[in-house]
């Protein structure tokens, strides 16, 4: 009995000194984080979210720490975890917080779904003012996909008071207008975000970009040399080159300028472009030779369409109606990135893939496959950054919390959203130029 009493006695005396180790533990933790060692930082502020004698509070103090230390060293996937369930269940002011670093990294990775949960349980009167601007920009921009427009509108108004220069906003409240096929309130938001770069070198990409913004809005108000112009100002080496010669032909075909729509749309049958996947170039100088009464040539252009498109056409249909693996899909892109490089550099390759070249050229360039793309070598950066920053044997655990997160990612990649056709009030289809192109300016 006695040897027991000891034994508690000697038990409880050791509890005052397990609480002060605690207390030195987060205390050496926020120290490491007012010093902005946050690499240290965070790897203490882990020890005490697992560890069995930290209490509550400070699992959820430590956990808020952990995610932000993370957002400091941009691990960004990793740290959503900890911000979410610091974000449920810390007291408001504390779960405003984390909110907020929600937003950042939803905004780094380009990720929609994060991004509508965090503004949901977001009050902007909660936020600071770069937050703010921040908050009304994308909820602007995602009730403008909901295509409610007079509150994304006003979201936007806001986010521009904020900071009156933004490229962003600047653009997605010109498309907003257009969507809404009012030309005359999107032109000044387009016109002053070209203004921006005019000055700046022809070969600008921001440059080129804007113009071709702006462009196209003018091809929606029918003011067709105004728009020729614009496209007229996208130099050959510029992304854009391409999709630009498309537009200038069609507002140079619809101002009745068809010798000179013919000139345009001509330099995109050369050699040089056989290899990317443009069926509405031919289409449209089929259209233009009927115009101009060269029979013969229009069906020399036809059958030229059917050359280049007819058999990879019954490839895709081909493979719609098989069931593949989603490997099979990936290969098809490497073939074609590795085919691409090759090119590139002078050295071409043999091309391994089965579906044609240019088509997944194409699909590689498209918003939903690119963002995709892009997210899954982000997740394989911030790999590489946790084996890099945790490598040592005293970081081992928080190694291996960050990869298995991110193992998860790359097995389960999100969907991207993809955006329907842009249509008039009347819900009509704008058939003079591919509705795409009429309001979607490119993402600055």
């Amino acid at each position: 009995m006695k040897k027991t009493i000891l034994t508690l006695l000697g038990f409880f005396a050791l509890l005052p000194c397990t609480a002060s180790a605690q207390k030195v533990t987060m205390n050496s933790a926020m120290q490491a984080f007012k010093k902005q060692d946050y690499k240290r930082a965070a790897s203490q502020f882990y020890r005490i979210v697992f560890a069995t004698s930290s209490t509550s509070k400070d699992k959820l103090a430590a956990r808020y720490y952990l995610g932000v230390s993370l957002v400091k060293l941009k691990m960004y996937q990793t740290a959503a975890f900890p911000l979410i369930i610091a974000a449920k269940d810390a007291p408001p002011k504390a779960s405003q917080k984390a909110f907020q670093n929600l937003v950042i990294i939803s905004e780094n990775l380009n990720d929609s779904t994060l991004l509508d949960y965090t503004l949901k349980k977001l009050d902007a009167s909660d936020l600071s003012e770069i937050a703010q601007e921040l908050y009304h920009n994308r909820m602007g921009q995602a009730l403008m996909k909901e295509e409610k427009y007079s509150e994304a509108i006003e979201h936007l108004k806001k986010s521009l008071q904020l900071k009156p220069d933004n490229d962003e906003t600047l653009y997605s409240l010109g498309l907003v207008y257009l969507k809404q096929n009012n030309t005359a309130e999107a032109l000044p938001y387009l016109e002053k975000l070209h203004d921006k770069y005019f000055s700046r070198d022809a070969t600008d990409p921001k440059r080129g970009t804007t113009a071709m913004g702006l462009a196209r809005a003018y091809y929606q108000a029918k003011k067709w040399a105004e728009a020729v112009n614009l496209y007229r100002q996208i130099p050959k080496d510029h992304p854009l080159y391409r999709d630009a010669q498309v537009e200038l032909t069609w507002s140079l075909f619809r101002w009745a300028k068809f010798r000179s729509a013919m000139s345009a749309i001509q330099t995109l049958h050369t050699p040089f472009y056989e290899n990317f996947y443009d069926p509405e170039s031919l289409i449209l100088r089929t259209i233009i030779l009927l115009f101009i009464c060269q029979n013969n040539d229009a069906e020399k252009a036809l059958a030229t369409f059917h050359n280049n498109y007819a058999s990879s056409y019954n490839v895709i249909a081909d493979l719609n109606k098989s069931n593949r693996p989603p490997e099979f899909y990936a290969g098809q892109i490497e073939s074609a990135q590795k085919y691409l490089a090759g090119l590139k550099a002078g050295k071409p390759t043999s091309y391994s893939g089965q579906v044609p070249f240019f088509i997944v050229r194409a699909l590689i360039d498209k918003a939903p496959l690119k963002n995709k793309l892009i997210y899954i070598d982000k997740i394989q950066e911030e790999k590489n950054l946790a084996q890099r920053l945790f490598a040592s044997a005293a970081d081992a655990p928080l190694r291996k919390y960050a990869l298995k997160i991110l193992n998860e990612r790359q097995k389960k990649c999100p969907q991207r959203h993809r955006q329907s056709p842009t249509r008039s009030p009347a819900g009509q289809r704008t058939r003079a130029l591919p509705a795409h192109r009429r309001c979607r300016p490119p993402t600055l």
